[in-house]
Formats: structure tokens, sequence, C-alpha cells
């Protein structure tokens, strides 16, 4: 895991460029504090910092290139495949010279260009310069788990980073707050690719890659692969044989992702998703497994306990802590700032806390992301079919409810009433954009509030849902519950979920991995037909089945709670939408503040 950047020069002023990328590495030492590399070539600097997870030899550092010194890499993440990929290779003629599997990545672009990205199956951003055509490659792995920023100039210099706090380092490129982000920050959280905080610089979007040519200042982007297409062809197994592959691809999965040089881990909630990775884990690693969790003084928030008896069901040495407020509002605002753009998932301030509890036992962890996003997990599908009940209610009557709905409290997790206003007001709505709002805060009106009346036609002409719908009729074919997990995998899990965990392990320089977004099983996942992922009103059915004898029934029949922080009472409120209000509180921080330093 790592942290990259660079900057053209089709000019060839090297030395002003280096200096620039030298700053935008060094405000990366936390993603890569073991060695730092900057090489100079025709047009372009090339930056990398280096956390060494596999091939811990000076051999693997960055930025690597090939023997006939045409490409030049700097890579962020893990490709769990390299070595059936590196044999492959070997058998036409290449050698090897590390035992990395960045080099393997160098390789397999020079061998098959820009095919090699479907090859490739884990998580990363990367950099290739191809010295002969004088071409620039970025590329994303398939969700987006590592992040690409980049921003061309008007000399159509490109400028890329792996954080936004190291690509505005580069004092040449404007950093003009976009409000077009700030709307969709508002309204959901968090802030859509590819837009970013500011004007200009985008987030190259997941699954694709971008060239940049000298060559007539040529741009070429192109998705390499499509989610969507996963659900079009079902499978015909039936349902033992279903689950049976679910935990052979799962099995696998949690192989490929425990290869490493250094210690392994891993993140424990108590939960289905986190248990059924610790209970596998088990059962290929060797020695003491270290697993983390962290829990609050609030009880409704505090799953610390069933992480515990699972962590004593499976043998593993555990570790928890609790999460307070200890030095007031600074807590919160340090964690704030281990994200580089506003950011109101308000479990980031947990994650922090446990990554940082985890960074002193292991360098790699292994925790249960996607799992929701793929098999139906959220409480927001069993809303998607009480959608259809609830639209036989005459509208009036549903309006009627929504004024005497209230709020969430601020001692305990999102409450009846607060649930059921965001359900009733969907249902106002068409059924793709109900699905939307049961996650939205900030309504366009109260969004004009916040920012300024004079924002209001800009709120209402650049509604994040029509990124949504962009997705939607991408996947109109699809049936209802596809066509929301499809979605969600190309939002909230890609620009929220995702980001939440590679900010936070990486804050404290360590890797998070995600067996259940391994591209084998997501794919196999989407085939079936959606009435095994949910049942009913019963949210990841087949999942279940797969691990019945994998994890104990104390943890398959737990009734799911959200990985929520109580931020409400850490802020001081008495009685209100907390969730609301620390969005609210993020804006306030991060954008006031970085406005007043723009002036």
């Amino acid at each position: 895991m790592c942290g990259i950047a660079g900057k053209t020069d089709w000019k060839n002023e090297i030395t002003e460029i280096s200096s620039t990328v030298k700053s935008m590495t060094d405000r990366l030492i936390h993603r890569g504090p073991d060695n730092e590399g900057i090489v100079n070539l025709d047009s372009i600097t090339l930056g990398h910092r280096r956390l060494s997870i596999i091939d811990l030899s000076s051999k693997a550092n960055q930025p690597m290139k090939t023997p006939d010194g045409r490409y030049h890499i700097v890579y962020n993440g893990e490709v769990y495949n390299f070595q059936e990929i590196r044999n492959e290779l070997k058998k036409q003629g290449v050698n090897f010279q590390t035992h990395s599997d960045t080099e393997v990545i160098l390789n397999s672009f020079a061998t098959y260009g820009t095919d090699c990205f479907r090859m490739f199956n884990g998580m990363f951003a990367l950099a290739i310069w191809d010295k002969l055509k004088r071409e620039l490659i970025l590329a994303r792995d398939r969700f987006g788990k590592k992040p690409l920023y980049y921003y061309i100039h008007k000399d159509k210099n490109v400028t890329f980073a792996s954080e936004l706090t190291s690509l505005v380092q580069d004092r040449s490129v404007p950093g003009k707050i976009s409000y077009e982000a700030l709307n969709c920050y508002l309204a959901i959280g968090y802030i859509l690719a590819p837009m970013t905080f500011y004007e200009n610089i985008f987030k190259l979007e997941q699954s694709s890659y971008i060239i940049f040519k000298e060559e007539g200042n040529k741009t070429e982007k192109v998705q390499y692969w499509n989610y969507a297409d996963t659900f079009r062809t079902k499978s015909q197994d039936s349902e033992k044989d279903i689950a049976a592959k679910i935990l052979y691809l799962l099995e696998e999965s949690v192989k490929r992702r425990m290869i490493s040089d250094v210690p392994v881990g891993a993140f424990l909630s108590g939960g289905i998703d986190s248990s059924s990775i610790v209970a596998l884990m088990k059962k290929f690693h060797k020695g003491e497994l270290h697993t983390f969790s962290v829990g609050f003084s609030q009880k409704s928030y505090n799953e610390l306990p069933d992480a515990d008896r699972m962590a004593q069901w499976a043998g593993t040495k555990h570790h928890g802590l609790i999460c307070k407020v200890t030095d007031g509002l600074d807590f919160i605002d340090k964690a704030i700032s281990a994200y580089d753009e506003p950011f109101s998932d308000n479990s980031l301030i947990p994650m922090i806390e446990v990554s940082k509890l985890a960074s002193a036992y292991v360098t790699v962890v292994l925790s249960g992301d996607g799992a929701d996003e793929i098999f139906a997990g959220y409480i927001t599908y069993k809303a998607d079919k009480y959608y259809q009940f609830a639209k036989s209610i005459p509208e009036s009557f549903r309006k009627l409810l929504i004024s005497f709905s209230g709020t969430g409290s601020s001692s305990k997790k999102l409450n009846w009433k607060y649930k059921q206003k965001q359900f009733l007001n969907g249902t106002l709505h068409s059924a793709d954009k109900a699905h939307y709002l049961w996650r939205q805060f900030f309504s366009p009106d109260e969004r004009a509030n916040i920012m300024g009346k004079e924002y209001a036609e800009l709120i209402n002409d650049t509604d994040p849902f029509y990124i949504f719908k962009k997705y939607y009729d991408k996947a109109g074919d699809l049936d209802a519950l596809d066509k929301n997990l499809y979605v969600d995998g190309m939002t909230w899990l890609a620009d929220d979920i995702l980001v939440k965990a590679d900010r936070a392990t990486m804050h404290s320089s360590i890797e998070s991995r995600s067996p259940y977004l391994d591209p084998e099983l997501v794919s196999y996942v989407a085939s079936i037909p959606s009435g095994f992922k949910m049942k009913g009103f019963q949210t990841k059915y087949i999942l279940k089945k797969a691990l019945k004898n994998i994890i104990p029934d104390f943890v398959l029949n737990k009734k799911k709670s959200g990985f929520n922080a109580p931020v409400g009472s850490w802020i001081g409120l008495k009685e209100s939408d907390e969730f609301k209000t620390f969005n609210k509180y993020v804006y306030d921080r991060k954008y006031k503040r970085t406005a007043s330093q723009a002036v």
C-alpha cells in the first residue's frame, strides 16, 4: 500500500516540477512511511511513498521501470493474483528481478497493454509512463478501493496524486471550491465521482483508465469493466449449489488476501460480515490471529460484547477499545482532518480509532466491507419492498403522516419516527428516487438555507440524483433489487464506504483488504436471482445459508446494527437528527474554514 504523485511537463522544465512532486509526496508519508522515490524523466516526474507489504527488499521500491526503460510505474494497492500472472509471463520469456506485484503489473502492461487491467484481482491506483509513445496512463480498480485524483492544466499538463491534500501542493493548481460538490455533500454526506471539493480537480472513476497523450494534447478515458453486465446473465444453480459456491469463492478470496510479508489481522464487529471473514481466516492463518473492534459507552451503539463473544468462539487474540470524546470537539476535528474533502459518514471517527489500535500489532487488516452492497444487507432494501405497499395509501394521507413524523434521538441510533419520515417522503417519488432519498440528509430547500438563497438555482440544476439517474438508466433492464445493488455499488460503496476505509486505515499506515469485493465473488453473486439475495423481507438470505456451518448461530441470528457513532451526544445535542447535524458540522468546519483560508 502506498501513495503516488506526479506531474507531466511537456516543455521539459523538470527542475521546477521535481520540487513540486517532492512536496506532494511529503504529504503522503502516512500512506508510505517505509520509503520515498522520485524519478525525473523527459516529460514527467513520478513520485512514490511506500508501505512495504510484498517483497520487503529495496529492489521492490518505486518508481520502477522495465529493463528497456520504456515503461515506468508508480502504484498504490495490491493485486492478489500476481503470482498466477507472473507464471504466465515467465512462460512468455519475461524475466523478473523482484518478488513484488509491482513488477508483475508493470510487465503485464508492457505485454498486454490496457487489457491487463481486466486481469487484475485486487485494488489499485496506478500511473504508467510510456516513454516511447510519450503517454501517461492512470488507472483504478473495479470498485475504486484506492483513490486517484487529477487536474488538467490550461497548457494540458497533468498533475495527479493519491489524495487531494497532496495534489494541491502543486501551487499552479487553483484551489477554487466547487459549489456543485458542496451541494452533493449536503444532500448525501459525501461527494460523488468524478467531482471533488475543488473545481476542475477530478476523481478518476472506478473501473476506468485515462490516457494523456503529449502528441496533439489528446485525452482518452475508457471504462474497462461494467458492473451492470454481471447482473445480466443469471445463474441456473440450485439454492444448495449457490450457497456452496459462495462459500468456496469467499474462502478463496480470504486466502488470496492473506498473502503478505508482514503481519495480518482483521476488524471484528461481531456481525455476520466481519465474523465470517475471521472464521475463514482461522482456517488458513498460522499462529495467533489478532482481531480489533471499537465500541461506545452508549449501550445502543456498543457492539463490543458481540465482538468479544465472537473472538472467544473463534479463538483470536482480541483487542477492543471504547471510543469516547476526551478532548472536546478537537477529537472530532482530528478525525475529520484525515479526510481530504467534506465527508460526514460519522463512523469515520471509530474507524480512525480502531485503525490506530490495529497499527500497533499488524500492517494488514481484512474487513467485511462490501457484503451489504452485494448481498442486499441494508434496511433500505426492505424499504424498497415496502414502497410498493405504501403507494396504495392515498398520497394525502402519507403527507399528513410526514407532518407528524419526528427526528432521531442523540442518545440512540436512528429511531422509528425518523425512519418513518424518510420512508414516507420517498413514497411521494419514483421508485428510483425513493431509494436515493432513503439516505438523503438535506432537501434542496434546506441546502439553499445553508449555502445561501443565491445558490438555489445551482442546487436544483446539480442535484446529485442526476448522477444516480445516470446509473439507473444504465441498469434499466435489471429488476428492482439488482438495479439498486448496482447503483449502490457505483455510488455509496465506491464514494463513501471504501473512502472511509482507505483514509482511516492509511492514516495509521495500515492496509485494509475486502474479501467480499473479490471480482469472481462479486460477479457470481450478481448473477444470482434476486430472490436468493433477499427472500421476502429477509436480507442476505443466501449468504446466511452459505455461512450456516462457518459461524455460530448467535452471529447468524443477530439483529443488524449499523456502524455509527453517537456524535449527537458528543456535540451536546438534546433531541435532534444527529446525522443531519454532523453533516452540517463537517460542512461548517471543513468548508467555512477552507473558504476563509482561500480568501
